[in-house]
């Protein structure tokens, strides 16, 4: 007859307990903050070659623009609205590429079972690469109305032209928010097409499309959905009394597809 003693009983208790002393000991594991996640993808924006390329294409625009515009001033003061008006044209077309691009990388560069499985909320993923897109194009922007500022100040100081800086933050506001609005239409783009050249081809070609044929087949009831006019009032900060077209158009073409590739991305195939 075997003994069955008391440290007999309790030896097999002990690894399991001495694994639950281990796992109560380790720190509790925290989630990426958004701050955090913004963060990175600024990072993966201006660490890629792409991303760099672009950036400095859009500031040699803006000095080129700025060149000729002081190169061929007309009779009078020069403003600053004058000249930003020239330094921004390249910068509103080029800047929604960025959105477009930074929606997109993850499905393109084949990083997106990496990114999602260290960050498996995929909305949170994907907010805060709207949020880096804006930062990163306000940041490009500030460096463009730097460089104007200088600009127009030289340019007053060599010149016998005298510097005007009228209505500075009326510009700045239409500026700053119109960028703001066509670098989230970008990304919402980018984020139901996760193909960067088809994403940014759509981005370009369908609001141009309905700017073309919708005059011609809706008349007057065109401007519901033109989001170039809408953006442009928005700019100008002068609604025209058209304030429900402008709600509109921004909402069909901005807030919906955002909502659309939210929710596109959400349930994706990670490969």
């Amino acid at each position: 007859m075997t003994t069955v003693t008391t440290e007999d009983t309790l030896a097999p208790v002990q690894p399991a307990k001495h694994r639950a002393e281990v796992a109560t000991s380790l720190p509790p594991a925290r989630g990426q903050s958004f701050l955090k996640l913004v963060t990175i993808e600024l990072r993966k924006s201006v660490n890629t070659r792409s991303g760099r390329v672009l950036i400095a294409a859009i500031l040699l625009i803006a000095l080129a623009a700025l060149a000729w515009q002081v190169t061929h001033l007309p009779a009078g003061d020069v403003t600053f609205d004058y000249l930003l008006s020239a330094a921004v044209t390249g910068v509103m077309l080029l800047l929604p590429v960025i959105g477009v691009m930074t929606m997109t990388s993850e499905w393109t560069q084949r990083t997106a079972l990496t990114t999602f499985t260290l960050s498996p909320r995929r909305v949170r993923v994907q907010l805060a690469k709207f949020a880096s897109a804006i930062v990163l194009s306000v940041l490009v922007l500030s460096v463009v109305v730097l460089l104007t500022l200088v600009t127009t100040a030289l340019t007053g100081a060599v010149t016998d032209h005298a510097a005007s800086y009228a209505g500075l933050g009326g510009l700045f506001a239409g500026a700053y928010l119109t960028v703001a609005l066509n670098v989230v239409m970008g990304a919402a783009f980018g984020a139901v097409i996760p193909q960067t050249a088809v994403g940014i081809l759509a981005y370009f070609i369908a609001p141009t499309v309905w700017s073309m044929a919708g005059p011609a087949l809706f008349k007057d009831n065109a401007k519901w959905l033109d989001v170039f006019g809408a953006l442009g009032r928005i700019a100008e900060r002068d609604l025209h009394g058209a304030v429900p077209e402008t709600l509109t158009a921004v909402g069909v073409w901005i807030v919906l597809p955002t909502i659309a590739g939210l929710w596109a991305s959400s349930r994706r195939e990670v490969k």
